[in-house]
């Protein structure tokens, strides 16, 4: 599993990189149609915790129902408008380097702990965190198309 938590790291490296491209006062813009970075920064602080929750649950109950979470909402419902993108920011980092270091703790044995979803599907406790790196992969990757925009 050191290949996977050097994704992990690799990963968070690679967003806060991708961040750190836009000066602050370029943070809000956004093309027509499109996410700011700060939109895209509070969104990824929403996911952050849920896959977060999703990976303590794995590890600390057995094999429990996977809860969703309905990210279209998010940005109306949570008010990505009038939030902080340095305290979803923060969120962000502390979520990460928490979620790094219990996962560096778990025996080998923990990786196959399973959660399910509500139609009883299975995911083991790797297969969570391969999951959540494509989400952050993705807007990772939206930032960095984003930026030449501005």
């Amino acid at each position: 599993m050191n290949e996977l938590l050097n994704t992990f790291q690799k990963n968070t490296a690679d967003f806060l990189d991708a961040l750190a491209l836009f000066p602050d006062r370029a943070r809000t813009i956004a093309p027509e149609g499109e996410w700011s970075a700060a939109f895209i920064v509070h969104h990824v602080a929403g996911g952050e915790l849920h896959f977060a929750a999703r990976y303590l649950h794995t590890l600390g109950s057995d094999n429990p129902t996977m809860i969703y979470f309905e990210e279209e909402r998010y940005p109306t419902a949570l008010h990505y408008d009038q939030r902080s993108i340095s305290k979803s920011l923060a969120s962000i980092a502390g979520i990460r380097a928490m979620v790094f270091e219990v996962l560096s703790t778990v025996d080998e044995s923990a990786w196959s702990r399973t959660t399910k979803t509500e139609d009883s599907q299975s995911f083991t406790l790797a297969q969570l965190v391969e999951k959540a790196s494509s989400h952050l992969v993705s807007h990772t990757e939206q930032l960095k198309t984003l930026h030449p925009q501005i």
